[in-house]
């Protein structure tokens, strides 16, 4: 859907895979980011970074439920050369 996400919401999305990977490196993976990202749209969010140049992958996310998991995104190495600090 073109224009479902802003660009400051795609950046806003870099920023917290950033963030959760350096800051959680054993599990790196995020679900949503709320409010903008629901759940049910991280995917195509997520697809849109991919086609941007972006390196995210998919990842599976432990739950309390013992042999569960959620699907979520993740961003591969802490350190690209886009500037994910920056606001649009």
């Amino acid at each position: 859907m073109a224009g479902e996400f802003s660009e400051t919401t795609l950046n806003d999305l870099l920023r917290a895979l950033h963030v959760r990977s350096s800051t959680h490196p054993d599990n790196p993976g995020l679900i949503a980011l709320w409010p903008h990202v629901r759940e049910d749209r991280m995917s195509a969010a997520c697809t849109m970074l991919v086609n941007q140049g972006y390196p995210l992958f998919k990842v599976s996310i432990a739950t309390t439920t013992p042999g569960t998991t959620r699907n979520g995104w993740a961003i591969r190495g802490a350190t690209d050369t886009h500037d994910w600090r920056m606001a649009s």
